[in-house]
């Protein structure tokens, strides 16, 4: 407990620079204590979670009223790199429509090499690398997620974090783009019963992988309007 709570310290301390506050120690142990009003007693990762989120939403809508013109983050090319241990989450970045790299096993040193070559935002549940100079210092962006969290509810919270919304879907195995294609080109690849009821098909341009939207993608796009509708809620 001792880690994630130092883990949320960073992140409010980092929400109390963003308003320029005098007094951050004072401000951050004021923070720390609301999460301990949680019913369950003690700061436990998920109230700490929660007043994470409201105070993260309270500094965001002063900031849009002290810089009204300032571009909103969902108009940024943003993409993303997942620790070894996300790989569920990578896919439904993909599947929103984000950009998003995987590598399985990779060691800590060469994510963050690859996050530098690639431009990406470091997605990450290991508080000890939140403590790592390049991403406490923000030389590479990043952000911590608390691994209680399902895949659903990390997709919600990186779609807050950022503030973005549900673009067009990308090969959620790969992350390549979809490119819509004949569907004679593709006929020998396509099953019989689905032939028959489809006629829209994309193949990934990076992996080949052929796709259409048949039940499975209906569910997967529920399921993100969903997640999106709660990113609204906790605005």
């Amino acid at each position: 407990m001792s880690r994630i709570r130092k883990a949320y310290e960073a992140r409010f301390h980092a929400l109390l620079l963003r308003l320029h506050a005098r007094r951050v120690e004072k401000g951050l142990a004021w923070l720390i204590n609301k999460a301990r009003e949680d019913p369950a007693g003690s700061p436990t990762t998920r109230s700490l979670c929660r007043r994470y989120e409201h105070f993260k939403n309270q500094v965001k809508r002063w900031e849009r009223r002290a810089h009204p013109a300032s571009p909103p983050a969902a108009r940024l090319q943003l993409r993303f790199l997942c620790d070894a241990g996300l790989g569920g989450l990578a896919r439904w970045l993909r599947a929103a429509g984000y950009e998003t790299f995987w590598f399985p096993d990779i060691e800590d040193a060469e994510l963050l090499r690859k996050a530098r070559q690639l431009e990406a935002v470091v997605l990450t549940t290991d508080s000890l690398m939140m403590e790592r100079g390049v991403l406490r210092d923000g030389l590479i962006p990043s952000l911590w997620l608390p691994p209680v969290l399902v895949k659903q509810e990390q997709l919600a919270l990186v779609l807050r974090e950022f503030d973005l919304e549900t673009r067009e879907p990308r090969c959620m195995r790969c992350g390549g783009q979809l490119r819509r294609v004949d569907k004679e080109t593709v006929r020998d690849r396509i099953p019989p019963k689905t032939w028959l009821w489809i006629d829209e098909y994309f193949v990934c341009a990076a992996c080949g992988q052929l796709f259409w939207r048949g039940t499975h993608w209906q569910k997967i796009r529920q399921q993100l309007e969903k997640q999106r509708f709660s990113q609204i809620q906790n605005r």
